[in-house]
């Protein structure tokens, strides 16, 4: 339906199919060997079945020995972890830890002065509300009052000194 071109590149050949084609065919001419070999040479079977079992002992014995030495350089690995934990950050920690302490006796002994100088506020606060600030409001309302009674006393004797006026439209009656 549509004439695009393929734009995803296509890998070059490999020789992968080439090669297992190869050791496909080696092991088959290898097995055929063998059995050709065992069906006319009737000792050949257990020639290589001692074979066999001598070259997997010899390889079991080869990786037993790999392990083993696996094993030695993992212990001698976590002696070396072990002691560099032990000779840098144990006392490392520990210097930490003392530091920490101190820090904590600091801020222990700031808190409790700052709980001292909350309680002094505090108390500042209360006396100073109840000794400065309750009896100047009350002055203050004092001193609201007579010039509310002042003012409101001052209008009484002014209306009363004056006489009520006529409004010009009365004159005109």
């Amino acid at each position: 339906m549509y004439d695009m071109p393929d734009s995803t590149p296509t890998p070059p050949p490999s020789n992968m199919n080439r090669w297992l084609a190869i050791g496909g065919i080696v092991f088959v001419v290898i097995s055929l060997g063998f059995i050709v070999l065992s069906v006319i040479y009737p000792g050949f079977r257990e020639a290589v079945r001692d074979l066999a079992i001598i070259l997997l002992a010899l390889f079991q014995l080869i990786g037993a020995i790999i392990m083993a030495l696996v094993a030695v350089a993992l212990l001698f690995a976590v002696k070396a972890i072990d002691n560099t934990a032990r000779g840098t950050l144990i006392p490392k920690l520990e210097e930490l830890s003392l530091k920490v302490d101190e820090l904590l006796v600091k801020t222990a002994s700031v808190t409790d002065d700052v709980k001292k100088t909350s309680a002094s506020v505090a108390t500042t606060v209360t006396i100073i509300s109840e000794q400065v600030v309750k009896p100047a409001i009350q002055v203050s309302s004092y001193v609201t009052g007579l010039k509310a009674a002042i003012s409101i006393l001052g209008q009484r004797i002014v209306s009363a000194a004056t006489p009520p006026t006529k409004d010009k439209s009365d004159e005109q009656d």
